[in-house]
């Protein structure tokens, strides 16, 4: 009889449980309903921004895809074309370095340059120099300019001399290129017989063990140069 009670009682329970369940489940619906009811349309419209964002990202990285695809294509046609002169070539290259993207704006800048110099268009060749500098979509081609310009405007007059200063003290410690950088600097220096500017940074130069061996041991052959000159 205790048995059979027990068994009721274990049946009346699961009774009990299935129906507060059901109930329960109800409740979470009917809540459900009125939270989806009120908050419906942020709702959607966060899911349809998440959908666009998500469409536009891959839709544009299949188009940077295509497009340097294609200005590969047409970059090395300028270069190699056996059937155009070099002043066409020019004139292709500074027109496709101004339309170019996703990095061959820069290639296409230097390989400008470096035409510009081997036909001794030097004025010409410190222009494009400078619009890497000023445009570059990458921090170690801008430095490479600016170490190539400060080379070819440090015998040229005071003034430029001072626009290369002013290009070189742009190159932070964190930059890529600074020692050599600092090492341009201190030769203009000396050039200019400023041999105080030129022995601070040479001798922060020498001092610092985390730059290229090489570039320390021109540095230090600078730097005992300034030390003579200062001692007179």
């Amino acid at each position: 009889m205790t048995e059979e009670k027990s068994l009721k009682e274990q049946y009346i329970e699961s009774q009990k449980n299935a129906f507060f369940r059901e109930v329960q489940e109800e409740v979470n619906t009917d809540k459900a309903i009125k939270f989806w009811n009120t908050y419906k349309k942020p709702i959607i419209g966060i899911i349809v921004v998440i959908l666009g964002f998500t469409v536009a990202k891959n839709w544009y990285a299949n188009y940077k895809q295509q497009k340097s695809l294609k200005e590969a294509i047409k970059f090395e046609k300028i270069l190699s074309s056996q059937n155009i002169t070099t002043e066409g070539r020019i004139l292709e290259l500074q027109k496709f370095a101004q339309e170019a993207k996703f990095g061959y704006k820069d290639v296409a800048y230097f390989n400008l340059y470096s035409l510009q110099i081997e036909n001794k268009k030097t004025e010409d060749a410190i222009k494009t120099l400078e619009i890497i500098i000023n445009d570059a979509t990458d921090t170690t081609f801008k430095n490479i300019a600016i170490l190539k310009l400060t080379s070819l405007i440090s015998s040229s007059n005071e003034k430029d001399l001072k626009k290369a200063i002013k290009y070189l003290d742009s190159i932070g410690k964190s930059k890529p290129f600074y020692s050599t950088a600092q090492l341009v600097l201190a030769t203009i220096y000396i050039k200019q017989n400023e041999y105080s500017k030129a022995f601070s940074i040479l001798d922060d130069l020498t001092n610092n063990m985390n730059i290229p061996t090489s570039i320390r041991a021109k540095g230090l052959t600078l730097l005992n140069f300034v030390k003579a000159k200062m001692k007179k």
